[in-house]
């Protein structure tokens, strides 16, 4: 059986290979979702949810998230001068 303080370990080595951001950009939330995924597995591996496992995993998933929105307020502001533009010589 996996003690809790392996599990720990394992995730503090899923912190260190995940730790060096990347730029803002779609490649770098899909890499928080799997580092929140991988915590998710070990909380699992805890047999309950209310681990500090698990609030890692909440809390990287949060990051993604407000970045996946950022990105997404970003493209529709870029796209929206376009569409204006389109609109005018139609």
């Amino acid at each position: 059986m996996i003690t809790e303080l392996e599990l720990e370990r394992v995730a503090a080595a899923i912190e260190r290979a995940f730790r060096h951001p990347g730029a803002a950009d779609w490649a770098e939330v899909e890499r928080l979702r799997l580092q929140a995924d991988l915590f998710d597995r070990l909380a699992a591996a805890q047999r309950h949810w209310s681990s500090s496992l698990a609030r890692r995993a909440e809390l990287v998933r949060d990051a993604a998230e407000r970045m996946a929105d950022e990105l997404n307020h970003v493209a529709s502001a870029i796209d929206l001068p376009s569409q204006a533009a389109t609109n005018r010589t139609s």
